[in-house]
């Protein structure tokens, strides 16, 4: 087992967003005269896509306002606090690692593209990245395993060949739906989700030992 394609989730696998996703999603709710909540009840919302967070976010407010009407200003709001996000410890150094050793990078998120090339370069992670889907480019986003499909088609590796890196339910159910292996990490946004009942190659506690997982690792003497 090699991997020549590692794809990684974004907010809560390589970047913590939280505070500024749940910035954003308060500017919102204010704008339309509803209540706001803490990050924590914001984050249990995140992983499907800003639509759906928005979603959540009024329907839990008790708004029955039409989501295409609130978008614009979310979007707004987002495009403010975006690079906001910082980098978990580790994982530069740990993209630098593995683009030394020639396996290709990539970015799969749920986020809209536009937002997350700029976050990417802001923290130091753009130069180590050979592509990135977000939430808006391909019909179908995670949990489908259609994105990842696609970066692995577009880097030339077959599916048996391709490791994704991620923290919640719905990075689980797109590598099955793509139908390649996973790594969890124990840290990260998902809501009740057994990381370690999963069927993971490994959950890994710290980014750094992602270098460590069977089909990426090398000895020492080769390093």
């Amino acid at each position: 087992m090699s991997f020549s394609l590692v794809i990684f989730d974004l907010d809560g696998t390589l970047v913590d967003s939280a505070a500024d996703i749940a910035e954003a999603v308060n500017r919102t709710l204010s704008d339309w005269k509803l209540p706001t909540y803490d990050v924590t009840t914001i984050t249990g919302w995140v992983g499907e896509g800003s639509r759906q967070l928005i979603t959540y976010a009024f329907e839990d407010a008790g708004s029955d306002a039409d989501i295409d009407d609130v978008m614009p200003g979310f979007l707004e709001h987002y495009a403010e606090t975006a690079l906001d996000g910082i980098a978990y410890e580790g994982v530069v150094d740990t993209l630098k690692a593995l683009h030394a050793r020639g396996v290709k990078l990539a970015v799969c998120t749920n986020k809209n593209e536009e937002f997350v090339r700029p976050l990417l370069e802001a923290r130091g992670m753009l130069a180590y990245v050979d592509d990135i889907v977000g939430g808006n480019t391909l019909p179908q986003r995670k949990p489908s395993g259609v994105p990842l499909t696609y970066l692995a088609e577009k880097a030339g590796v077959p599916l048996d060949e391709v490791l994704m890196v991620g923290d919640s339910e719905s990075d689980v159910l797109s590598a099955k739906d793509a139908g390649v292996a996973f790594v969890m990490v124990s840290y990260g946004y998902r809501k009740s989700l057994d990381i370690h009942g999963v069927g993971a190659l490994a959950v890994i506690d710290r980014m750094e030992d992602l270098l460590n997982v069977p089909g990426l690792k090398i000895e020492s003497s080769a390093a």
